[in-house]
């Protein structure tokens, strides 16, 4: 009863932490959107989301070193996940000093950040070599289960952390995931082919992705996904990226159905 107690009491905090930290991210991205607000509240709101973010970093690296220890039939996804997860969302920006170094594991369709203006060449250059060559080639060659399941920083690095504090429930608002993974690819599509034929028109389609983003893979995910559905609850519900790997597999299964029909059949 008190093992019980002490579970729920370290889950509610455990959202506690993500509900406060994606708020004042909302409340940031409110100030940046007005700036009849004044510099000082937008510093302040920055300085609380990065102190607020930077404390789940240490929450889910203790979880991490916790799960390892407990569990060492998960140990090496585990630690190839944590390397992926902290290299880029702590290490290649602290040290690079820029931010936007996330988007090498973050590639299009999970988000337009390579193609930020404020994104370094040289993390363009990877981001598209990543997203575009060797995601498309791992997933050829290992399924879903490659990016998915093992490089994943997002979706599979918190629903092997923060995920596993809460009970998954599948089959709630399964409906989403027929139509709004695939809705967003296609606009993601859209997106990155007005940026191909129209260069100026990145910054208004980045700015309306982060918010997109912002909604779906930050507040919803963390604060209603997680607690309610379930660690894979934006990989199964939203994410575009996801649906762009099913259709890798999908077409690798055609292929290999045309070149081995006899031995398919049995």
């Amino acid at each position: 009863m008190n093992l019980k107690r002490h579970s729920s009491v370290f889950r509610f905090l455990l959202w506690i932490i993500f509900f406060i930290t994606f708020v004042s991210e909302f409340v940031k991205i409110v100030f940046e959107l007005n700036p009849d607000y004044g510099h000082r509240p937008l510093q302040m709101a920055n300085a609380f989301f990065w102190s607020s973010l930077l404390l789940i970093e240490m929450v889910m690296a203790g979880m991490v070193v916790y799960f390892v220890i407990t569990y060492p039939a998960r140990r090496m996804r585990l630690l190839v996940l944590s390397a992926c997860h902290f290299s880029v969302i702590l290490l290649l920006p602290l040290v690079l000093n820029s931010w936007n170094w996330t988007c090498l594991l973050y590639p299009w369709p999970h988000s337009l950040q390579a193609f930020d203006p404020a994104t370094p060449k040289p993390a363009f250059y990877l981001s598209v070599l990543i997203g575009f060559i060797l995601i498309p080639l791992i997933t050829f060659r290992w399924g879903a289960k490659g990016f998915c399941g093992y490089l994943c920083p997002h979706g599979a690095f918190f629903s092997e952390t923060y995920g596993r504090a809460f009970p998954s429930h599948p089959e709630r608002l399964r409906w989403l995931g027929r139509f709004v993974p695939q809705t967003y690819f296609v606009l993601m599509t859209v997106a990155l082919l007005f940026i191909i034929a129209l260069p100026s028109s990145v910054l208004p389609l980045r700015s309306m992705q982060k918010l997109v983003y912002f909604f779906t893979a930050e507040f919803f995910y963390f604060v209603i996904g997680i607690p309610l559905l379930g660690g894979r609850s934006y990989c199964r519900l939203i994410c575009p990226h996801g649906y762009f790997i099913k259709g890798i597999v999908k077409f690798k299964i055609r292929t290999q159905k045309k070149k081995h029909p006899a031995d398919l059949a049995y």
